[in-house]
């Protein structure tokens, strides 16, 4: 099953709403089915509204997922720094039970002034510890996914994300693509170009490659990679395109979560996916 939706809030939906509590009933209406919610800034929820959520959520059959803290970095060195990484990803799984959600999007980390192979090998060494957290805290039926990342200065090719997925079966791909695009200078263009991508999942983590969270926006990138957001509208040079992903995810038989972080059309732009993917089933 392949679902759809909008990452935060649409210039449409804000327009003439204000609440989180009227996003559910709103999505449903659009035909939609997911919802990102972004503790980007910090996790200042309470756990009262994060259970009126879980309960208005389920009520209009949304699945809820969310974005983890931008302070995450588990490439960086210092350990008192990744004692606060290890803390924003409990406090948000802690949260996200009370919320009724299961997968939790992180950005993996940054190189700083490391090389990429050292970064990448301390993201690695962190997210084994992370797991021993997991385990110690009950998360078993919970979800964390690390992002492929669109700039060069960041961890999280789709080979990085990959191995880092391999560590255990709690650990989810996010496939950015517009990010991987941006990374890449633009190399998705066709059908076998995604499967490209789920081929490289396969390679270290079997059959689960099937069962993935998918981030999609026209991304403009430039020689460090990605730029900015752009919309479907706005967009005739970045790409990617979303049919040749349609076509890809159907053939291979993906079950995953669609979320477009257009900026500002989110939500339209995320029914034109959805439109596009149901003309390919």
């Amino acid at each position: 099953m392949v679902k759809f939706g909008p990452s935060g809030c649409c210039d449409r939906f804000l327009s003439d709403h204000k609440s989180v509590e009227d996003i559910p009933e709103w999505l449903e209406a659009q035909g939609l089915d997911s919802f990102e919610y972004a503790f980007n800034k910090g996790i200042f929820l309470s756990d009262e509204k994060a259970s009126q959520y879980r309960e208005i959520f389920e009520k209009h059959g949304i699945e809820l997922t969310v974005h983890g803290p931008y302070f995450i970095n588990f490439a960086n060195p210092d350990d008192m720094m990744a004692e606060k990484s290890y803390g924003y990803i409990i406090k948000s799984l802690q949260k996200m039970r009370l919320m009724g959600a299961k997968k939790l999007v992180f950005h993996p980390g940054s190189l700083t002034k490391q090389t990429r192979e050292k970064a990448f090998e301390v993201t690695m060494d962190r997210l084994k510890t992370l797991v021993g957290i997991l385990d110690e805290y009950g998360f078993d039926d919970m979800f964390i996914c690390p992002e492929t990342m669109g700039k060069h200065g960041q961890i999280g090719t789709v080979e990085e994300v990959a191995q880092m997925c391999a560590l255990d079966p709690r650990i989810m791909p996010t496939l950015d693509f517009g990010h991987i695009n941006s990374f890449t200078g633009g190399t998705l263009k066709t059908k076998d170009d995604y499967i490209e991508v789920f081929k490289t999942l396969e390679k270290y983590i079997g059959d689960r490659y099937k069962n993935v969270h998918i981030h999609f926006s026209k991304i403009m990138y430039g020689p460090k990679g990605e730029l900015k957001h752009l919309t479907f509208e706005e967009d005739n040079e970045y790409g990617p395109d979303f049919e040749p992903l349609a076509e890809a995810l159907k053939e291979l038989g993906v079950n995953a979560t669609v979320i477009c972080e257009s900026r500002g059309s989110q939500t339209d732009d995320a029914i034109q996916m959805k439109q596009i993917f149901e003309t390919k089933i």
